[in-house]
């Protein structure tokens, strides 16, 4: 196995590994005893789009959906980038094993992939950023 492929198998198994703690950690807690708190509502008492999505995963990860979309509105396009990207890692790195000789497309096509994915399920935390941003500085 070359370099660019092996590099690839294990920034994939490290992906894998977090989003797994992440459903993990949501099913080890439950709504109201997460242990990380919401830091920007307590200092500013602004709560922003991010607010409540821990509790949110929990109820997901349970099959409350109605409940995850009570907590947090965008709780379910954000959890569902987290699902798809551990489907994602999964079948990419089963394709650049079988397609070791096209590591290269293959690595640019997931890329774009999940990137637009990202910017698809998180649009509503990019706008609210780039909104707080542009006040603070204008």
């Amino acid at each position: 196995m070359n370099f660019k492929v092996r590099s690839y198998h294990i920034i994939n198994g490290i992906f894998i590994l977090l989003i797994i703690s992440i459903f993990i950690y949501s099913l080890i807690f439950r709504k109201d005893n997460h242990p990380i708190p919401a830091l920007l509502t307590r200092i500013t008492g602004e709560i922003p789009p991010s607010k409540g999505l821990s509790a949110s995963f929990s109820e997901i990860v349970r099959g409350n959906l109605d409940e995850a979309t009570l907590i947090n509105q965008h709780s379910l396009r954000i959890f569902a980038f987290f699902a798809l990207q551990l489907l994602l890692r999964i079948f990419f790195s089963l394709l650049v094993r079988l397609r070791s000789e096209s590591v290269n497309l293959l690595v640019i096509i997931d890329s774009v992939v999940s990137f637009s994915l990202f910017l698809w399920c998180f649009a509503p935390l990019i706008v609210y950023t780039v909104s707080l941003f542009t006040s603070l500085a204008g």
